[in-house]
């Protein structure tokens, strides 16, 4: 991931050279930007304590300013909040803050721009677990003990990779980032349960996925107006073929009828995908995507969720276009896919469990924005519920009054949310 990021990061930050002189006097950007953003991180818990370190991804939303110092160099600014702290292994109730300031360099174009992104910040996490030691008497005598207390410790980031824009107005910005955010640790992956420690502890840096995307608005000194094409009409240009990065807070949970154990949590999975439209009209528009999730998920849902799982929606978006941008409404079914389930079987009077994929009724309810920075170009960004119906299932009780549990079908809502990128022909 390093190698790629630095090699991408490289050729950006030469394609800002070859620069245009009579372009750049006669559509200068705007000074300064303002931005919102959708995130996500996937990387390895900073501190894996209790459980083997395994690649965790955590979404969160954020805030951009942006100051262009000329067409091709940049200096911004970004702060990013993750509600949940997945990242630091340890169960708490706060939130990881991130902030980067640094600098954007590349090539602009009149519809969009390529740039390279070197940004040193910081990354604040709550629940760190430390090992310290008290004082108690035991039977008169002072005896230091070890003891573990938590406190939020912040950590150096650098966030190194690159950036796509798009422009479908003089004052509107749509944004894609994607890189490598590292992340200095120190020492804490090191937790010494026991005094002195039996190994000395050990520096550690990780290396984190992160793609963000959003949209910025353009103050002071905006670009002239552009005029529209209309060629970028959907009755003239009926399909669109799209790519996008979905994030879905999948829901684990298992239940049981003759008890009250079980449990319930969130996991938020990151995958990628794509989606083909035809547009009907300027209002209506059929579409099927599909999305792939590449973590291997545990057993859930009383064995009915587990592996890897793949989700294909299909059905019709309605709305309103306008010359640079649209909103529509999306009611999509579909079906969600998991690879490795587990079901029970008795086979001649024992226990026994069988490996299976399952596949579920879904339906996707939400909203889509786009933004249209050219005639062939869709920028498109989805939210919404995703809802998936489990079918019902029989699991041993290990009673021998009640050998066998049946578990009713049941539906679960899940917050979704996808950024991507069409090209109509």
């Amino acid at each position: 991931m390093r190698q790629t990021s630095l090699l991408i990061g490289a050729f950006l930050f030469l394609a800002c050279f070859n620069t245009d002189v009579r372009a750049q006097q006669s559509n200068e950007p705007a000074k300064v930007e303002v931005g919102v953003q959708f995130t996500s991180m996937i990387g390895s818990d900073i501190q894996p304590f209790f459980t083997p370190t395994r690649t965790k991804s955590e979404p969160g939303i954020g805030g951009r300013f942006t100051y262009n110092l000329t067409r091709h160099v940049a200096l911004e600014a970004e702060t990013n909040i993750f509600s949940r702290p997945e990242f630091d292994g340890f169960d708490g109730d706060d939130t990881i803050v991130q902030g980067q300031f640094g600098v954007k360099a590349g090539k602009r174009f009149k519809k969009f721009g390529l740039f390279a992104k070197a940004r040193p910040g910081f990354i604040s996490v709550g629940d760190i677990l430390f090992a310290t030691t008290t004082t108690i008497n035991i039977n008169g005598q002072p005896t230091v003990v070890p003891t573990l207390d938590t406190r939020r410790q912040n950590f150096f980031t650098m966030d190194v990779g690159g950036v796509l824009e798009f422009y479908p107005s003089r004052r509107i910005l749509v944004r894609f980032d994607a890189g490598d955010t590292m992340i200095n640790t120190g020492d804490v992956r090191t937790v010494p349960l026991f005094l002195p420690p039996t190994a000395p502890p050990q520096q550690r840096t990780t290396h984190n996925f992160q793609f963000s995307s959003g949209v910025a608005f353009r103050f002071m000194n905006p670009e002239p107006a552009q005029v529209s094409d209309a060629s970028g009409s959907p009755s003239e240009r009926k399909f669109e073929v799209g790519a996008q990065f979905s994030s879905l807070r999948l829901k684990f949970f298992s239940r049981f009828q003759a008890s009250t154990l079980g449990f319930s949590g969130v996991d938020v999975q990151s995958g990628f995908g794509g989606r083909l439209t035809y547009n009907i009209n300027s209002h209506i528009a059929a579409e099927v995507q599909t999305d792939f999730y590449p973590e291997e998920l545990p057993n859930f849902a009383n064995g009915r969720g587990g592996g890897y799982m793949w989700q294909v929606q299909a059905g019709p978006k309605i709305g309103k276009r306008f010359n640079s941008f649209g909103v529509f409404g999306k009611m999509r079914p579909g079906a969600v896919s998991f690879s490795k389930t587990t079901e029970f079987k008795r086979i001649n009077t024992f226990p026994g469990l069988e490996f299976k994929r399952r596949t579920y009724f879904s339906m996707d309810l939400g909203g889509v924005l786009e933004f249209y920075p050219s005639p062939r170009i869709v920028v498109r960004f989805d939210g919404g519920d995703t809802i998936i119906r489990y079918g019902d299932t029989d699991i041993p009780t290990f009673i021998m009054s009640i050998p066998v549990e049946h578990i009713p079908e049941e539906a679960r809502h899940q917050f979704q949310f996808s950024a991507g990128v069409g090209f109509r022909f």
